[in-house]
């Protein structure tokens, strides 16, 4: 905020000094497009806010702006109303009034609109909307903005379903209904109203091309045609086929290389293959029956790409036998482990692994004869333990929960709206409306008797009277059903810090005995995510390190040499000159390559990397000829017990990398419940919180 923010002492100076209310005003922009942000839309509705200040002789405090932010957010989500809400949540607030130009820039749902202005509200600070000159200072302005602003909101619907409905005409005549054409067609009379369609884009003499001189247009019929011969030539082979497109030139329509799954998901695309264009499919939205909220499903009709024996020949070219697959190993974090390069791991296990592991998708090139990358692969076991630890950890660290607990709890007492009193308020409305139209029952019902009416007329007249007072009813009734709605989805809201409690108390004791499948859907439930930082230690493919796999295999820990200890180990061995001096020259003294032993088994150290520590290139050798001969078993008998002990490096280690989550009680409750520890506690989905565990 600017400097220009007065204080609560002018504030109440010039409250003073005048008899007049006197409202020190703010105004809040909001625009959501950056064609909004750098042009016409916030300078305007700026200078129209401005000059209504001024024309109602207000004092202008401060300007806020949320540029390129959704009008369906709630105010927390937007920085600059954020601000405003707490100033006004502060002792001192140096403003009493906000001003917005129309009801859209507080927000375009009726909830986030109506929850900053009742939140303001109760804070002693007012509204007012110059596009509609209201503001709730007084009950009757109250009244005119609940009036204005449902009756904008009801517009903007409006607006949506006429749009909505002329597209979905437009699908029901088989037309263009917008947006890119799919691959394969183009938009033919593009610009002529009613005229516009999808036709197939091969070379017929007109537009860019010309049927005398030689088509330099790329059109996209000609790749997919001669993509399926390819296909069928290649007998399904994919990687022939697009290496053969890209050397030809036929690229994609934004002028890259094809990638095999590209191309494949082109070409075997159902909608293409039966020649067709599905409008409001798959990604329309929908309701919670799964019914498309803006019209039904349309299936367009287009030109055949193909003849029905090339689509044939397709399918019995890209065949391929089903898979029988065995009861194979769960792997948790396939697609949750980010790599350096920017792709995920995904797990696998080839017959030239002996144990499973994940590997980058960036493996696989991006379409042929491009590079991959050289991710190294990650052994499954170790990081998924690491993984599953850090849940379990996480949800036993109570101070941790209480933190997130109270910024929850934080968070919804800021956010919390006196819902009881508007209720209260709409409950006295609708009894006084009820009120009334009885009373214009009486009245209607009287003067048709008194004008000798018969029943049925009488009984029309009386509607007459009482439809307006009616449809009004129905208002104020659709009005508390929502802000009932409201109060209930507060009360989940509310409810969120106390559900994590339960949560953290049955989690306890429960995680550690998780199969792995109830641990893969935790996972997801926590929709995880792990980043790769930097390159495992020590990594070697398929190797393993044999003196930390003699601790592993021995379940011990790997001790720390000390005088104390080197003395028991001479007593046994009895080196000469007290194990401190090499036996030949630029080679190792035995108490050296114990000592190197044991850090690579305490650490994961490669033996290069050793070697170039101790000036030496035999440390392996050191160890062979200790392993063959029974002196390794021997040492480590005379050391058993004998000094301070730390735990055996991972036989794969690990690289740096980072985990986050978020943590939404009632799903992970109901989870647990699921998995066999049902909860008495209510469960209900809330939002998600952020939870980090490194």
């Amino acid at each position: 905020m600017g400097n220009s923010v007065t204080s609560a002492i002018d504030v109440e100076a010039q409250a003073r000094d005048s008899a007049a209310p006197v409202y020190n005003a703010v105004d809040y922009l909001r625009v959501s497009t950056g064609q909004q942000v750098d042009g016409y839309g916030i300078a305007y509705t700026g200078d129209e806010t401005a000059a209504y200040i001024a024309r109602k002789g207000w004092r202008h405090v401060d300007t806020f702006k949320d540029e390129g932010e959704s009008g369906t957010l709630p105010w927390d989500e937007r920085p600059r109303a954020t601000d405003i809400m707490n100033l006004a949540l502060g002792k001192n607030c140096p403003f009493n009034m906000v001003v917005v130009y129309e009801t859209r820039a507080v927000g375009r749902k009726n909830r986030v609109f109506w929850e900053w202005v009742w939140k303001l509200q109760d804070l002693g600070v007012y509204v007012a909307i110059v596009d509609d000159d209201i503001d709730n200072t007084t009950e009757d302005g109250e009244e005119r903005m609940r009036e204005k602003a449902d009756e904008a909101f009801k517009e903007l619907n409006r607006i949506r379903k006429r749009t909505q409905g002329g597209i979905q005409k437009k699908a029901r005549m088989g037309g263009y209904v917008g947006g890119a054409s799919r691959y394969g067609y183009r938009i033919e009379n593009k610009g002529v109203k009613g005229k516009q369609r999808q036709v197939i884009d091969a070379c017929d003499g007109g537009e860019k091309c010309s049927r005398s001189d030689v088509c330099t247009a790329l059109h996209e019929a000609v790749v997919l045609r001669r993509g399926r011969v390819l296909v069928v030539k290649y007998k399904g082979n994919w990687r022939r086929t697009v290496r053969t497109l890209n050397a030809e030139g036929l690229v994609t329509r934004s002028g890259k290389p094809w990638s095999e799954p590209n191309f494949r998901s082109r070409l075997l695309d159902e909608d293409l293959l039966e020649a067709r264009y599905v409008f409001r499919g798959k990604s329309a939205i929908k309701d919670p029956d799964g019914v498309p909220v803006w019209g039904e499903t349309c299936v367009i009709p287009l030109a055949p790409m193909f003849t029905p024996e090339e689509v044939l020949e397709l399918r019995r070219a890209t065949e391929k036998p089903r898979r029988v697959y065995s009861q194979g190993r769960v792997y948790l974090l396939t697609g949750s482990i980010k790599s350096q390069c920017g792709k995920h791991y995904v797990g696998c296990s080839p017959q030239s692994e002996p144990s499973a592991h994940y590997l980058c998708a960036g493996k696989r090139e991006a379409y042929p004869g491009t590079p991959a990358c050289s991710c190294p692969q990650l052994y499954a076991e170790g990081i998924e333990d690491w993984a599953w630890g850090s849940v379990c950890d996480f949800f036993r660290d109570g101070k941790r929960l209480q933190a997130l607990s109270d910024e929850w709890m934080g968070r919804a007492e800021e956010r919390k709206v006196d819902f009881a009193s508007r209720l209260a308020e709409l409950d006295q409305k609708i009894a006084e409306q009820e009120s009334t139209i009885d009373i214009t029952m009486a009245v209607a019902a009287q003067q048709a008797a008194r004008r000798g009416l018969s029943p049925g007329e009488a009984q029309a007249a009386v509607n007459r009277a009482i439809k307006p007072l009616n449809d009004g009813l129905d208002e104020l009734e659709r009005s508390r059903a929502t802000v009932a709605g409201w109060q209930e989805a507060a009360s989940l809201e509310d409810q969120r810090g106390r559900s994590l409690q339960v949560l953290a108390r049955r989690a306890r004791g429960r995680l550690e005995h998780f199969s792995a499948e109830e641990k893969q859907e935790f996972f997801s439930l926590l929709n995880t995510e792990i980043v790769i930082t930097g390159p495992p230690p020590g990594m070697h493919r398929g190797l393993v390190c044999p003196v930390g796999e003699w601790f592993r295999t021995h379940k011990r820990p790997v001790p720390t040499l000390c005088d104390c200890a080197w003395e028991r180990v001479m007593e046994s061995e009895g080196f000469a000159g007290g194990g401190v001096v090499p036996r030949q020259k630029g080679g190792l003294a035995p108490r050296t390559a114990l000592e190197a032993f044991l850090k690579k088994a305490r650490t994961g150290a490669s033996w290069p990397e050793l070697d170039a520590e101790h000036g030496s290139t035999g440390l392996i050798g050191h160890w062979k000829r200790w392993r063959s001969s029974g002196r390794w078993e021997r040492v480590m008998g005379a050391l058993e017990g004998a000094c301070q002990t730390v735990p055996v490096a991972r036989a794969h280690p690990l690289p740096p990398m980072q985990m986050t989550g978020e943590v939404r009680p009632g799903v992970l409750l109901l989870a647990m419940s699921e998995a066999g520890d049902r909860p008495s506690h209510p469960s209900a989905s809330a939002p998600s919180a952020a939870a980090c565990s490194t």
